[in-house]
Order: C-alpha cells, then sequence, then structure tokens
C-alpha cells in the first residue's frame, strides 16, 4: 500500500497515555517498499531556486546532492557485533523512552524556535533533525518553517526547496482569512506522509516581520508542532518575530573556541533580557569537525553547570554532509541525542502557556 501525505490537523488533546495505545515508532527503521517519493526535486521546472531553468547554473547539484546525502555514520560490522555481545548495550531502551517524551500530548499547537547568532552553527540541521524526529515518532502532522530571508538552506536538509515560501502562504493566513486542511497541505512542500515545510525564500519578496509572525502563527494552529528555522542573529526581524509567540527555543552553538565566547555573551544576555528570559531555552552544541580540539561534549557539560539545558551533538557524517537528513543514516548515539533533545524542548514547550 501507498502511504499518501497526510493532510495536517489542528492540535486537539489525545489521551492522557497517547504511547500506551500506539507503539513507539522506530525513526531509524529502513523505508518500506513504495514509500512516497520527496515532493519537489531541485530540478523541477519553475522550482523558486530556478534549477529546472535552461540557464540553471545549480542543476549539477544533484548529482552531488544524492551522493551526499547517501553518506552514513551508521557504521555496523563485527565491532558492533561484538559490543552487543559483551556489552550492556542500553541504547534501544534509551531512544524508546526518549521516543515516547516526544510523544507527550499538547493542548495546543507548541511553537519552537530554532536559533543561532553565528552562520555556520549547525541550526538549520537541527531544525530539519528535529522535524524528521517528531515525524518518525509521533502519529499526528508536524511543520517545519524556514524564515532566513537569504535563501535558507532547510530545504536542501528536507527535500523541500521547491516548495512555497513561507512569504507566498502571508495573503492566505493573514487579515482574518484561513486555508482549509486540504488547502494548506496544497500550499506545503511534503517532506514526508506527515511533515510538511515550506520552501527558501527570496530577500526581495520577503514579507515584513509583523506579516510573518501572523503567518507563523496562524499556520501552528493546523500541526501540533511546528519548528521556526530562524535567520541567524537574535536581531533579525524574521527571529524576533518567531521569540516573540514561540512556547520555547533550541540555541544552536558550534563546538569551537569563537563559537563557544560568543554563546557565553549571547547566554548571558538572554537571562537579562525581559523578552527572552521568560522563553525555555535548550542549547545544543555541534560537533562540526572530527579532529576538532574541543569537543561537544565537554562544551555542553560547561553550560549545564552554569544552569543551562545543554546537550551535545557530536561529529556525523551524514549529518555533515549538508544533504537530506536521514535518521537510519545517523550513528546510534546521535539518533538518542536528537530524540532527547526533541524530547526536552517539547517539555518546556508545553510548560508555556
Amino acid at each position: 500500500m501507498t502511504n499518501q501525505p497526510q493532510t495536517p490537523r489542528a492540535a486537539a488533546r489525545p489521551p492522557a497515555d497517547p504511547w500506551a495505545a500506539t507503539p513507539v515508532a522506530d525513526p531509524w527503521a529502513p523505508a518500506e517498499p513504495g514509500s512516497p517519493l520527496v515532493l519537489g526535486s531541485p530540478n523541477e521546472p519553475g522550482s523558486p531556486n530556478g534549477l529546472g531553468s535552461p540557464n540553471g547554473v545549480g542543476s549539477p547539484l544533484e548529482g552531488d546532492r544524492r551522493r551526499l546525502a547517501a553518506a552514513s555514520d551508521s557504521r555496523g560490522g563485527l565491532a558492533r557485533v561484538l559490543r552487543a555481545l559483551f556489552t550492556a548495550d542500553r541504547t534501544p531502551e534509551v531512544m524508546a523512552e526518549r521516543a515516547a517524551q516526544a510523544q507527550a500530548p499538547v493542548a495546543t499547537g507548541r511553537r519552537i524556535a530554532v536559533v543561532s547568532t553565528r552562520g555556520g552553527a549547525g541550526k538549520t540541521t537541527v531544525a530539519a533533525l528535529l522535524g524528521r524526529l517528531f515525524s518518525a515518532v509521533r502519529p499526528d502532522t508536524i511543520a517545519v518553517l524556514d524564515l532566513d530571508p537569504g535563501h535558507g538552506s532547510l530545504g536542501l536538509r528536507l527535500g523541500t526547496d521547491a516548495a512555497p515560501a513561507i512569504d507566498d502562504l502571508v495573503d492566505r493566513t493573514t487579515g482574518g482569512t484561513l486555508p482549509t486542511a486540504s488547502e494548506l497541505s496544497g500550499m506545503l512542500g511534503h517532506a514526508a506522509p506527515n511533515l510538511f515545510a515550506t520552501g527558501p525564500r527570496a530577500r526581495e519578496r520577503a514579507a515584513g516581520a509583523a506579516a510573518l509572525r501572523e503567518a507563523c502563527s496562524a499556520v501552528s494552529r493546523y500541526f501540533p508542532v511546528t519548528l521556526l528555522d530562524c535567520p541567524t542573529g537574535f536581531e533579525a526581524p524574521a527571529t524576533q518575530a518567531a521569540l516573540a509567540d514561540c512556547h520555547a527555543a533550541v540555541f544552536a552553538v558550534p563546538a569551537t573556541l569563537s563559537g563557544l565566547d560568543d554563546a557565553l555573551a549571547q547566554l548571558a544576555r538572554w537571562r537579562r533580557d525581559p523578552r527572552l528570559a521568560p522563553i525555555p531555552l535548550v542549547v545544543v552544541v555541534m560537533q562540526q569537525d572530527r579532529a576538532s580540539a574541543l569537543g561537544a561534549p565537554q562544551q555542553a557539560a560547561r553550560l549545564a553547570r552554569l544552569g543551562f539545558d545543554a546537550y551535545a551533538l557530536g561529529y556525523d557524517r551524514h549529518l555533515a554532509a549538508g544533504a537530506d537528513v536521514a535518521l537510519p543514516r545517523l550513528a546510534p548515539r546521535h539518533r538518542v541525542t536528537a530524540a532527547t533533545i526533541a524530547a526536552k524542548a517539547l517539555e518546556l514547550a508545553n510548560g508555556r502557556r
């Protein structure tokens, strides 16, 4: 049977124990034969990035994109078999526990802003990874909205770069007008049967901050969880629009000396700023280089000692490739970390009205 993309439906209060009746999904299980293709090929004619045009300068990237998407850090072999034989590997048990937590019920749609203050910190990777994780373990629909006005890379990470931009939805979601769930489904890219996303924005067509804020709030009514992939910097108008209405935020920090120095300054500011301090925050320290002298676990532990909910996401060859995020290709420990971050972000978002 061929899966069809689900129609987004408004968040409703599920049973008190939703995972008792719904088995915990295995987010890294291989896709079944016949699974639908991801919509929005980068070479599709008329795509907003122009790759399908006769003069589309990016068309040759399609081969690289497929090759990089296949990069995997989920290696097995004899070493993994021996570890399973002679050690007590709790990875499946911990993953099931975190997945259950990420399935927590929501009373209304939760908006989680993913932010950073440095380019290349891994912010969009985190947004795409959380979107994939939530859609894998939850039975309802998830949305990820690209708010970067400078042609963000979320579409590359989710395969939705031919989808309409959030700016294209403004007229249909603001001023008191709302589309039906079916109409909204047709306006969004389908990264998975229950994962919806917007495409890259163009700066010359970018909507104003007020309209963007209203559109994001309206779209999030149709989804129990909406992730907002913000542009770099807390001062960016789109970031401020997202933070104004979010229920929690995830702050991506690169595991570099300059990245940590900047993060410490920005986190101190977060605590002092009366607009930011009430927003629950999860910090994710990203290891971008396998050979880096600074380890993400040690830096996350440093931030945790300062009182922040901080987690380390180690170097992962699949994530570092920069193409479509696929949970089966992540190292098992990184899948557990992603589920832990998702569970914590949702827990904090549920605690804020």
